[in-house]
């Protein structure tokens, strides 16, 4: 490859090497590797971040799918949308998570009712399927 490959124009340097859904996927499928291995190796580190760019580019993943099928779909909607339905299913806290999302970024008023579905739906599963969020799941591994 020569330098002409690595030099992206404001694109990160990933033009021809890879698009940015393939890196929404990528960051997708190893930021929870990531954070599982760094946190059951017994080192510190946060869950609420990691969860939400996991949602976050999930989210974009599944708008760049869906801007295929209807084109001019702005896959930032679906980015925030999917960050929110995470966090909120994450914490089993969804008022919550609209609440910092809303607060993080001051423009998604406009996406309040997506984000409002999507976070009551991704916490009904959650609560469904497991019932504890990411911080009372921890409580039960600590040992006295």
């Amino acid at each position: 490859m020569d330098e002409a490959d690595w030099r992206g124009d404001g694109e990160l340097g990933f033009r021809r090497i890879a698009t940015p859904v393939a890196l929404l996927v990528a960051l997708a499928v190893l930021k929870p590797l990531v954070t599982t291995l760094c946190l059951g190796s017994g080192m510190s580190g946060g869950l609420f971040t990691p969860v939400l760019s996991t949602g976050a580019a999930f989210g974009g993943v599944l708008g760049a799918a869906w801007s295929l099928l209807w084109p001019g779909v702005p896959s930032g909607a679906y980015a925030l949308t999917g960050a929110a339905a995470l966090i909120g299913a994450a914490m089993q806290a969804p008022l919550s998570a609209l609440v910092l999302l809303l607060e993080l970024t001051h423009v998604a008023f406009g996406l309040l009712v997506p984000m409002t579905v999507a976070v009551v739906t991704a916490t009904a599963v959650a609560r469904w399927v497991d019932g504890y969020s990411i911080y009372s799941a921890r409580l039960s591994t600590i040992s006295p």
